[in-house]
């Protein structure tokens, strides 16, 4: 009888064993595919970043902000610019 409780033991432990190596290899991939989705969003967030410094710079070098402040600038004026 103790040897049946044994073996019992012994193959619950196997399982519990088997059970950790599939849900620790599914927490690497989790872990593999956050870290690739982490990349696309900085490599997106860059990429906005210099998309929306091109109008700013352009405003720089010809004095002339053709943006959505710019608009904003003007509606409040009723379209008049200052001369």
């Amino acid at each position: 009888m103790s040897t049946e409780r044994l073996n019992e033991s012994s193959d619950r432990i196997k399982e519990s064993r088997r059970t950790m190596l599939e849900t620790e290899e599914l927490g690497v991939s989790i872990l593999q595919d956050l870290h690739q989705q982490r990349q696309s969003l900085l490599h997106a967030n860059d990429t906005v970043f210099l998309l929306l410094k091109v109008p700013y710079r352009l405003h720089l070098l010809t004095g002339k902000f053709e943006g959505k402040d710019e608009r904003k600038r003007l509606m409040r004026k009723g379209g008049r610019k200052n001369k």
